[in-house]
């Protein structure tokens, strides 16, 4: 199996954990804040967007950088 294919199926894992961790954590979250935990609720949905806004951004970026050979 190709390298880049390791790094992108382990980048979307972890993309996708840090979701569902924040999920299980989130009362903590919402006592450390001092809010409710719906409220707290919100940071789920910002890094969401967060992740939907910066990586297709981050890939436009990266398309312009040279490719430096193996």
């Amino acid at each position: 199996m190709p390298v880049a294919l390791l790094a992108l199926a382990a980048g979307a894992f972890g993309i996708g954990t840090t979701e569902f961790v924040m999920m299980g954590v989130l009362p903590l979250a919402a006592e450390d804040f001092g809010v409710s935990i719906p409220a707290a609720g919100h940071l789920i949905s910002a890094y969401a967007i967060g992740v939907v806004v910066g990586a297709p951004l981050l890939t436009a970026v990266a398309v312009r950088l040279r490719a430096r050979p193996c």
